[in-house]
């Protein structure tokens, strides 16, 4: 049966899931791209649509759309466009040549999940914190730097000396990040600065995300991203970690369009 693959193109990265026709996930994959490398690693199923929700330039998607028609011929590609009323009942007050498809898919999988108010975070080169009222109504959000783009912005502040000493201890995979130990204060510029970007990106995001309301009131937490893991082992407070959490709101965008070649 033919498959649907799944793309979320970001700034620095590529995520694809394929699913089959009733969404389960049968192969997904990511891994770092720039237009300039040549085409990226795709799936090897020839699959009957794809559906995309890419962020940053529009550059990034055309290259990724000629790699794909070299790739599969002339199966048709979407790419997502946020709406002021989406699927599952969420609504966006919010200028929406503005909202990032990303974070449009994020809430549409937060409410596919819930229908108490909630804190959605999607913490990749961006962070990203938005607010979900009881009725699927947004409420607004807030956009933070993420990890390493903050770390790098400060890094180029140092000596060139200093910066080529500090720059290993910024490069750490998601998995090599300290968790609890980054509590601690380091004792080398860069342990320094991870440390404390790490704590206060916790802590930025935990006070932004107060402003809906706490646990004993009923609201829930979701986060998404390349580093939701560590960030949510930062927080005072229980988060659902769902890597997939934008795929999962395409899923919901899309699917009820499946019966039209995947065409929105």
């Amino acid at each position: 049966m033919p498959e649907i693959l799944l793309i979320d193109l970001g700034s620095s990265r590529i995520k694809w899931q394929v699913r089959s026709e009733t969404g389960f996930v049968l192969e997904e994959d990511r891994h770092d791209w720039t237009a300039s490398e040549g085409p990226p690693e795709l799936p090897r199923c020839r699959p009957r649509a794809v559906w995309m929700v890419r962020v940053g330039g529009a550059e990034r998607e055309e290259t990724l759309r000629a790699a794909l028609r070299a790739r599969y011929g002339g199966v048709p590609v979407v790419t997502v466009q946020p709406r002021a009323e989406g699927p599952g009942g969420l609504r966006l007050d919010y200028d929406l040549s503005q909202f990032g498809a990303d974070r449009y898919c994020a809430l549409l999988g937060a409410v596919a999940r819930t229908r108490k108010s909630a804190v959605v975070v999607d913490a990749g080169t961006a962070v990203t914190v938005d607010l979900l009222g009881t009725d699927g109504r947004h409420l607004g959000g807030y956009i933070l730097p993420g990890l390493r783009g903050g770390l790098e912005a400060v890094n180029r502040l140092f000596t060139d000396a200093l910066q080529a000493r500090v720059a290993p201890k910024l490069r750490l995979t998601g998995e090599a990040l300290p968790a609890d130990s980054a509590v601690l204060p380091g004792h080398d510029t860069g342990e320094a600065l991870l440390r404390g970007w790490m704590l206060g990106l916790a802590g930025a995001v935990q006070r932004l995300g107060a402003q809906a309301g706490d646990a004993e009131q009923g609201v829930e937490w979701w986060l998404t991203g390349g580093d939701a893991g560590w960030l949510s082992n930062l927080l005072d407070r229980p988060a659902h970690v769902v890597p997939g959490l934008v795929f999962d709101g395409l899923w919901c965008h899309l699917q009820p369009r499946r019966g039209k070649g995947g065409r929105p």
